[in-house]
């Protein structure tokens, strides 16, 4: 029993030289392992919930008031984990760290991409990416400096606080606030990012794109937006084919990592390792978008991903630690996290701006709920290896039947991408759509 214990501790601190706690040996967790899963199954379940919000208040209230509400949100539960006094209340904290951190996520990810001219969004979409892994070795140097866990919450905190400063002075989005008829303000926002880059801007008597769309997003219901799908039936295929991706590109995403991702003595290295491989995939992904698109990119992408698990059936081992499930692994996280990141740049191009907010919300909801069962997929046996590229091949082919986004503007409603479909010949485009709109694109 002893030996069991100093095992199970010296899976959460390796340096024995060091004096640090934890709260799975301070509060006698460790030999109750299904407390600790459940505190960390919990941030996912906060994630959950904030995206079944987010589902309705990224397109009523507006992107960066969202934003600034996930963030005071994170920022509560973060900064209360370092007086937290019972294990009870830390299960509030991690529901409230979950809540806050997925809304401003996807928050800020859709804001700052109605931004985006065409010909920057493959690279905005990589560089957000790594700006993420730039969290691996963060959190392993507040980890490994930071010895106390109450210190390690406050440090966190500090860092958040820094990340969301731009919150506070940015303005929304011109898109959204041109999806609801607010087109006067668009254009001060536009003509306030001129000044900025020293560019004049003049937008008297300019009609913007979307300005004659006096919907009011705000008030439109749940069921006025599945009317919207209803009327346009390819943007409804175009829905449920970017479900089934996310739900199989987290399941896989989490599953290799959590099921053959113990690479390195120490957690820190496991970490870097990811972080390494992460950043690997987001340079190749801008590098294979610029040359072969969208469709192409993320079609190969889970092709390779369905090669690497069926390859690891073989039982090929040529050390006790190198093998070939282990070489397939690391491929493994290098395809997936291509397809997965690609995913989010597809829904802010795919989606219309009336529904982007509830595109986004919807696919990484039901994302989440392959996150808890990806790490089931630790016990790798033939025939979840056999299942999962099968799911990813699927996936492959799926893609083809999703309209090619490069260089192409951002669709301000519902008619625009039936109307997309319809340029590209693609199946269930829905009625023939004319677009008499007489605006100028600024």
């Amino acid at each position: 029993g002893k030996q069991w214990y100093q095992r199970r501790v010296r899976g959460v601190d390796y340096e024995w030289q060091i004096s640090r706690t934890t709260l799975a040996i301070e509060w006698n967790l460790m030999c109750r392992g299904q407390k600790i899963s459940f505190l960390e199954s919990l941030y996912f379940v906060g994630g959950s919930i904030s995206l079944v919000l987010g589902s309705v208040i990224f397109d009523k209230i507006g992107r960066r008031r969202t934003c600034m509400i996930g963030a005071v949100v994170c920022l509560i539960g973060t900064f209360m984990g370092a007086f937290c006094p019972s294990y009870n209340f830390l299960i509030v904290i991690r529901l409230l760290m979950g809540v806050g951190n997925f809304i401003v996520y996807a928050g800020a990810y859709i804001w700052v991409l109605e931004f985006m001219p065409e010909k920057f969004r493959n690279y905005y979409n990589s560089y957000s990416m790594m700006i993420w892994t730039a969290g691996y070795p963060t959190l392993v140097a507040v980890s490994y400096w930071i010895h106390t866990w109450q210190y390690i919450h406050i440090g966190s905190g500090v860092i958040f606080a820094i990340c969301y400063i731009p919150f506070t002075f940015f303005p929304d989005s011109p898109r959204y606030l041109l999806s609801i008829g607010k087109e006067e303000e668009a254009k001060a926002i536009l003509e306030q990012y001129g000044r900025i880059t020293h560019t004049e801007i003049n937008l008297k008597g300019v009609r913007l794109i979307g300005s004659d769309n006096t919907k009011d997003v705000a008030n439109t219901s749940f069921k006025a937006k599945m009317l919207d799908y209803c009327n346009h039936p390819g943007m409804a295929v175009e829905l449920a084919i970017q479900c089934y991706l996310w739900v199989t590109c987290c399941l896989l995403y989490y599953g290799v990592n959590y099921s053959w991702g113990a690479f390195g003595t120490t957690p820190y290295v496991s970490y870097l390792f990811a972080a390494v491989s992460e950043v690997i995939a987001y340079i190749l992904l801008a590098l294979f978008i610029m040359f072969f698109g969208r469709k192409l990119t993320l079609s190969v992408s889970l092709f390779a991903a369905a090669a690497c698990f069926l390859l690891s059936l073989v039982p090929w081992q040529w050390t006790e630690v190198w093998g070939l499930q282990r070489l397939l692994a690391l491929l493994a996280i290098v395809w997936i996290s291509i397809a997965f990141a690609q995913l989010f740049l597809f829904v802010g191009e795919l989606a219309p701006t009336s529904l982007r907010g509830y595109t986004l919300s919807t696919c990484s909801l039901l994302a989440r709920g392959a996150a808890f069962c990806g790490p089931y997929l630790a016990k790798s046996s033939g025939t979840t290896k056999l299942g999962t590229a099968v799911l990813a091949g699927v996936g492959g082919m799926l893609v083809f039947l999703l309209p090619e986004t490069r260089d192409m503007p951002i669709p301000a409603e519902p008619a625009d991408v039936t109307q997309r479909r319809q340029q590209q010949n693609l199946p269930v485009s829905g009625a023939k759509y004319e677009n008499e709109k007489e605006s100028v694109r600024v």
